[in-house]
């Protein structure tokens, strides 16, 4: 059932009849009704969608007297929406004196950004992506919550000699079943896990799984920077805009990649060498990848307006 978005009701009189408009908004369509003493006259409406789905609404009642009543039902500004009623052609009522009623140039663009063509071609590619997407999130974040519980019970070391078992045995299980369950870096995470597990049973200190990420974002970093940088973005910033569902600019992704991976490497630096075990833990769990995410976010916008943005 479509959820209704704005509601927008006015009543005036016309030659001594009660006219009462109507108009609703839902996610799907909108619909304006003029009546008439109680009794519905007109009636008007656009599906998302359609032809003209951001035009004004028209509603015509043809009066027993042969006179002809006209309302036209638009948006009078960002937050509201206005009529104006016209007997033969001669304006009796309106809300908004003087002002027009519709879409402009910004009010367009801004709907179009949310029910245009584009919009809704957008938001099937979203959902294409998240369909494609939400396996490898999942077990990144399964993963995640158990590293992190197994690190409070029984320590670091067995926590990343336990990852790198799982990720041993995820990367088998989905060469089997054929669906991805660990993102497009998968092998590049699964050997540097294997790695922090090797240092961290060698040396029996907590330290080297706790700078497992300082590594990682280096390691990481590096390589999209002198991808973006000299390739433009071809070898590793191309894979990772195939799980992107809007246009990029690979060359500005790389870098914009690099540049997070060095600032995350020193945030979990500057985390091992002032927080305590504990404190550490939580914060690479549950505040490291968040921080992550806004900096990718703000970061998308500067990617976006690349001189050569596509889909991959």
């Amino acid at each position: 059932m479509p959820l209704r978005l704005t509601r927008f009701t006015r009543t005036f009189t016309v030659d001594g009849a009660k006219l009462v408009v109507l108009h609703e908004t839902f996610t799907d369509s909108s619909r304006s009704t003029l009546t008439a003493d109680g009794v519905e006259v007109a009636a008007d409406g656009v599906g998302k969608g359609g032809p003209d789905p951001l035009r004004n609404h028209i509603l015509r009642w043809e009066r027993p007297d042969g006179s002809v009543v006209e309302v036209e039902v638009g948006p009078a500004n960002a937050w509201t929406y206005g009529l104006r009623a016209r007997r033969d052609g001669v304006v009796v009522f309106e809300t908004h004196l003087g002002r027009p009623l519709g879409f402009g140039p910004r009010l367009r663009r801004l709907a179009e950004g949310v029910d245009g063509p584009e919009a809704m071609a957008q938001h099937a590619r979203n959902a294409a992506a998240w369909k494609r997407n939400w396996p490898s999130l999942a077990t990144d974040i399964s993963l995640g919550l158990a590293f992190f519980f197994v690190a409070r019970e029984f320590g670091l070391v067995t926590a990343a000699v336990s990852g790198a078992v799982a990720g041993l045995l995820l990367w088998g299980v989905q060469k089997v079943i054929r669906v991805d369950l660990l993102g497009g870096l998968a092998v590049f995470g699964i050997a540097m896990g294997l790695l922090s597990a090797a240092f961290a049973l060698a040396f029996q200190d907590e330290r080297f799984v706790q700078h497992r990420g300082t590594v990682l974002g280096v390691i990481g970093a590096l390589p999209f920077l002198a991808d973006g940088l000299f390739r433009q973005g071809q070898l590793l910033a191309v894979r990772l805009a195939r799980y992107l569902a809007f246009e990029v600019d690979a060359a500005r992704l790389g870098v914009a990649m690099g540049l997070i991976g060095l600032a995350s490497a020193s945030m979990n630096a500057v985390a091992v060498v002032l927080l305590s075990r504990d404190a550490w833990l939580v914060f690479s769990t549950f505040l490291d990848v968040p921080i992550v995410m806004v900096m990718f976010l703000i970061a998308l916008g500067w990617v976006r307006r690349g001189p050569n943005p596509r889909l991959h």
